[in-house]
């Protein structure tokens, strides 16, 4: 189950780090590219599989903290979104750079305990 926690983390980290660098690119080019529309759903549904998955096998570690609120989000997000709440900017910015943020520390944490 920890392989599959790293890949998957891992692969969550690859996806936002490519969204936030897709937005900057898009904003400083002022031109909207398919391929970031592509890149959002991949980060986001990756984002609901890792946390669920982290949330079955770190029950008894810190990271179950991080998790739950992660959790919350997700839920408040879907119910924004079935609802037709729209979001507002900052707060999309907010959410790609939570995400990198806390899955760039999940991986350092996993190359490190491996090391």
């Amino acid at each position: 189950m920890k392989k599959v926690t790293f890949i998957l983390d891992f692969v969550v980290f690859i996806a936002a780090t490519l969204v936030i660098a897709g937005v900057f690119y898009e904003g400083m080019a002022l031109k909207w590219y398919g391929i970031v529309g592509v890149l959002i759903p991949i980060m986001d549904f990756s984002f609901i599989a890792s946390t669920v998955i982290n949330i079955i096998s770190d029950r008894n570690t810190k990271w179950n903290i991080a998790n739950i609120f992660s959790l919350c989000a997700i839920i408040t997000a879907i119910a924004m979104k079935l609802l037709h709440i729209e979001y507002p900017i900052w707060s999309l910015v907010l959410w790609y750079f939570y995400i990198w943020f806390l899955y760039g520390i999940r991986n350092v944490q996993h190359c490190y305990k491996k090391l």
